[in-house]
């Protein structure tokens, strides 16, 4: 009797090919808001000490620093998060064949949220402006999900007609 659907040799060779695919999607995400988060950063490090009147050269490396590391300290945060908590969220949600950007976005959200609980600056009502924060991470994921779009929509097309195939079997006597 012959099936259909690839050999699971072939489905096991795809799945890592669309997780590496994924990876590097969530990596390519994370670096740019990295990037994004540390000049935003940057620039309210030089701001808020010009406009407090105490903007020198020292003062203005002193940004450059925090900004890049920031920005790096945001990018390995990312990458630690696409590969333990990213990759095994998209194996989970290729199966259940969801393919949308809130799934990510809440994930992000709360590993956000529980590493900066972790270092103590987690938002709160007594520190409100810590949510912003949270922003680099979930904007990373609607990166990620933008950059994510054709593939989803070549994936459910290909589900779509792999459907109509099964439904249109007809059998030879």
């Amino acid at each position: 009797m012959t099936s259909l659907s690839p050999q699971t040799g072939d489905d096991r060779v795809v799945a890592s090919i669309r997780a590496n695919i994924v990876f590097e999607k969530m990596i390519v995400s994370a670096l740019a808001v990295a990037g994004v988060a540390g000049a935003a950063h940057l620039l309210i490090g030089v701001g808020a000490r010009a406009f407090g009147g105490t903007l020198s050269l020292a003062a203005a490396f002193n940004a450059a620093f925090g900004a890049v590391s920031y920005a790096c300290l945001f990018f390995l945060a990312g990458f630690a998060t696409a590969a333990a908590v990213g990759i095994p969220l998209f194996k989970f949600l290729e199966q259940a064949k969801l393919r949308k950007a809130w799934p990510y976005a809440l994930a992000a959200f709360m590993v956000s949220f529980l590493i900066l609980a972790a270092i103590g600056l987690a938002p709160s009502f007594e520190a409100p402006a810590r949510a912003l924060y949270l922003a680099p991470g979930v904007a990373a994921a609607v990166d990620f999900s933008r950059k994510m779009r054709p593939f989803w929509r070549a994936a459910d097309e290909a589900d779509e007609r792999a459907g109509a195939a099964r439904s249109t079997v007809s059998r030879l006597h």
